[in-house]
């Protein structure tokens, strides 16, 4: 239970230190801007250091949904839950192009489409980032698979319907794959291989070409920064938060750290492009995979005293809700 309990944590702990490292560095777009201002990243910086995104925030609501049911929740539950969350009020939602105060709009779209009664499983189809295969559903599937944690193909399911909340299209296959992911991460005896596995055998087709394009030209590299200019040309997608571009990077990154989170971190907070989700999830996943202590613990306590979370409650409130 001890070791279940740090991986748990180490997934929660990845995905908010992951997040707030590549909070500021997304905003310069491209690794050649964030070199030629910081050189490397490895540390939180910036005016609001340490400040998570809407990725950890918006999957840490997911959990209190859960959480408040203990046990899965369906698309209409969460809109349910989400319509009245504080989260989602009048002032974030103005102020939604500031990441430090509230959602990307088309998470306050579907919350808001809630409150004038469209029921979940059908507000994802109201979100602007459909037409493009965007991320949010993907990014917050970490209590999805906590709760489905060593049945990879469950947690896909569970993924899907959630995710329609969300979005429609690809974005909530992209989903279906990145919780299968981490439930695999979580599994007894996981590997960083049998880990890709279940995210390659859970994707659609276009996701599982994009998974195996990105990890076949990080291939002949050893390190998460020399690998960045063979992906700027080969693996980019138009809109940056596309999840056929985020996941196959947060892939890459994390095959090519070997399941280490601090260095898969840095690989995705340097990237750039939408770095956040890239080593949050990267960073996620291979917290999953070694566990709480492989986590730099001073930027652990950072993360959590500036953004007020308890995180240690939260992975083991989660670990107790049946699948």
């Amino acid at each position: 239970m001890e070791k279940e309990h740090s991986r748990i944590l180490g997934c929660l702990a990845g995905l908010a230190v992951g997040d707030a490292m590549g909070r500021p560095t997304e905003l310069l777009f491209s690794y050649r801007r964030i070199e030629a201002r910081y050189g490397k990243v490895t540390t939180f910086i910036g005016k609001h250091a340490g400040a998570v995104t809407d990725d950890t925030r918006l999957t840490l609501t997911l959990a209190d949904a859960v959480l408040e049911k203990n046990r899965m929740v369906s698309a209409d539950e969460l809109i349910d839950f989400w319509k009245w969350h504080p989260e989602f009020s009048w002032r974030k939602f103005l102020r939604s192009y500031n990441r430090s105060v509230g959602f990307w709009i088309g998470e306050h779209i579907v919350a808001w489409a809630g409150r004038m009664g469209v029921p979940g499983h059908l507000t994802g189809y109201l979100n602007i980032s459909s037409l493009f295969d965007g991320n949010e559903a993907a990014m917050i599937m970490a209590p999805v698979g906590i709760i489905f944690r060593g049945r990879p193909s469950e947690a896909a399911l569970a993924a899907r319907e959630v995710a329609r909340a969300m979005l429609a299209g690809e974005g909530v296959q992209a989903a279906r794959a990145w919780a299968a992911a981490i439930a695999a991460a979580l599994s007894e005896g996981a590997t960083v291989e049998s880990i890709l596995d279940a995210a390659r055998s859970n994707a659609s087709p276009k996701m599982s070409a994009s998974i195996d394009r990105a990890l076949s030209v990080s291939e002949p590299y050893t390190d998460v920064y020399s690998v960045r200019p063979a992906l700027y040309r080969c693996c980019l997608r138009p809109i940056t938060i596309d999840s056929l571009e985020t996941i196959p990077m947060a892939l890459a990154m994390f095959r090519l750290a070997d399941g280490d989170p601090m260095t898969a971190i840095h690989g995705g907070a340097n990237f750039g492009r939408d770095a956040d989700t890239i080593a949050g999830m990267a960073g996620l996943l291979s917290g999953a995979l070694s566990g709480i202590e492989a986590i730099d613990p001073e930027m652990f306590v950072k993360v959590c005293e500036v953004n007020g979370f308890d995180l240690e409650d939260y992975a083991a409130s989660l670990a107790t809700v049946s699948a």
